[in-house]
């Protein structure tokens, strides 16, 4: 194997780690502005590090190859992902340095798909006798690749999904391909070109197809900029989003049933809600969790005497709808009380009669529960960190005073673009906005909430709706369709936010439609390209 670096431990690891750490620049940070090309060059190196060919094999085993890819992902944690040691500290509470310790242990599952494609590509060669003429070339051997990659990459379960085609969110609103392909295609053209790169680095071989294709395509997306799609049909709610600030101490305390703790979110809520304002507010909006008390949906359902006195008090004072997250209890009962509460959704009508609600679906592992099926139950009764909530069963169309249908995603559900594409899809009607409420404040002041907000816009993008994310703590505003938003809300502050929001009757895009189908399209069209090219060169 030719190459410029002659130790096979530095292009081992040395290289892998720096390219994780590159990687991880292209997503928000707290302490540097983002480096859009970050994901290609950090995957350029990986790929660099890694064996294709097959005295490249016989130099490197696959024990190397998966060494590679830890200390990638321990440089895509480090840099990356940091703020998890603050959420262990917070809410686990585990001390320092434990806390940081574990926090390493996470660059073992952080890219599951890198993990799988290098075991799957090593049995690949294994078992492959001669080559097709497909994959005879080496830009048809690419090409392959790189869907492999984003297929690998967009079906693999991850906690925290920011994959390598995401950055290209920082080009916002010059993505016009986005709600045709979604995020899938741009992770294939960014695999597509590391892949072309780290071949030039390793052979000094140039091939042009992909750099050209890859320029038409930045180029086809900067010519399409996304649009909101508001005009004078639009319909008009003004809404009220309320950051309260609630911080863990109180929040945790108030859960817990203690008067003070209780006391002091009741009262900002209500001080906060029915601030003065000389517009009419249509529908209020608090975030994840923010009534702390455990609610019974299916009592509030038949007798709204049921419904709190504060939502009631805040609907009635402000003549408007109330939209908030809380805990909801299930009607069926046993008798350890495991998963027997919902981490919902509510909508009360503007006379505090409870309209709808929504079930988390998604819940997230070692918060809301734990992965390991009929023993959750068991281990519920030694673990008490953990919720153990119950998961809905089904999406939910609620419906606003003027008849405009939304539907609600739960903190992390955002992230999950197969997850809001079932959403939307399942659905009778198609909503006009979505909300996103969600809690950041375990995560301090890190880059946690920049980056899920960040990732969250890509589902705007897709599904060409605008989304309203109200969370705690901060960042609460709405995105629309092109990526921009209203003036964000600062962390930790408490916030009230008076928004006129227009929405339009909303029509599923193409990739909502279609899916990864449109992304196949362009690969055998690639494909083709490909080999008639080679078939032309060689004749």
């Amino acid at each position: 194997m030719t190459t410029p670096f002659n130790n096979k431990w530095i292009a081992t690891t040395m290289i892998p780690l720096f390219g994780g750490l590159l990687y991880a620049t292209s997503f928000p940070m707290t302490f540097a502005p983002s480096f859009p090309l970050g994901t290609i060059l950090g995957m350029t190196c990986l790929l660099y590090s890694l064996a294709f060919t097959q005295q490249e094999m016989e130099e490197k085993s696959v024990w190397q190859e998966l060494i590679s890819v830890l200390f990638f992902s321990i440089g895509y944690n480090t840099l990356g992902y940091y703020w998890i040691p603050e959420t262990l500290k917070v809410f686990g509470d585990i001390p320092f340095p434990i806390n940081w310790l574990l926090g390493v242990f996470f660059s073992l599952i952080i890219c599951p798909h890198l993990i799988i494609f290098v075991i799957g590509h090593r049995l690949y060669k294994r078992l492959s006798i001669k080559s097709s003429f497909l994959v005879s070339s080496v830009t048809s051997r690419h090409l392959i690749y790189a869907l492999v990659l984003t297929l690998i990459e967009r079906f693999t379960p991850q906690q925290f999904p920011a994959h390598i085609g995401h950055a290209w969110l920082n080009l916002a609103p010059n993505l016009g391909l986005a709600p045709i392909f979604g995020a899938p295609v741009y992770s294939f053209m960014s695999f597509w070109l590391a892949l072309m790169i780290a071949h030039r680095l390793k052979h000094w071989v140039t091939h042009y197809f992909a750099p050209v294709a890859f320029i038409i395509f930045l180029i086809v997306n900067l010519a399409l900029p996304l649009q909101r799609t508001q005009d004078e049909g639009s319909t008009t709610h003004t809404i009220r989003l309320v950051q309260a600030n609630i911080g863990n101490f109180v929040k945790v305390n108030s859960e817990s049933g203690k008067p003070f703790a209780f006391n002091e979110v009741y009262e900002r809520y209500f001080r906060l809600s029915t601030k003065e304002t000389d517009k009419n507010i249509d529908l209020i909006f608090w975030p994840e969790t923010a009534y702390p008390r455990l609610l019974q949906s299916f009592k509030m359902e038949v007798d709204p005497r049921f419904t709190p006195p504060l939502i009631k008090e805040v609907a009635k004072k402000m003549n408007a709808e109330v939209f908030t997250g809380g805990y909801d209890k299930s009607a069926t009962e046993n008798e350890n009380d495991f998963q027997t509460e919902y981490n919902a959704a509510f909508h009360f009508s503007r006379d505090g009669k409870l309209k709808n609600k929504f079930h988390k679906m998604k819940l997230i592992p070692f918060g809301e529960g734990l992965p390991f099926g009929p023993f959750n139950e068991f281990l519920a009764g030694y673990i008490q960190n953990i919720s153990f909530f119950a998961s809905g069963d089904h999406y939910t169309l609620f419906k606003t005073s003027k008849g405009t249908p939304f539907s609600a995603a739960i903190c992390y559900e955002i992230l999950f673009s197969n997850f809001i594409k079932d959403n939307l899809n399942t659905l009778d009607q198609q909503p006009d906005f979505l909300v996103n409420l969600t809690n950041d404040s375990w995560y301090g002041r890190t880059a946690e909430p920049e980056q899920h907000l960040f990732l969250a816009k890509w589902r705007a993008l897709e599904f060409n709706i605008p989304i309203v994310r109200m969370t705690n703590t901060g960042i609460t505003s709405v995105i629309y369709q092109d990526g921009s938003e209203t003036p964000r809300s600062e962390l930790f502050e408490e916030v009230v936010q008076d928004i006129e929001l227009k929405t339009n009757t909303r029509e599923r895009t193409i990739y909502q439609e279609f899916g990864l189908f449109p992304t196949l399209v362009l690969f055998m069209i690639l494909m083709i390209i490909s080999l008639s090219i080679r078939k032309f060169t060689r004749n």
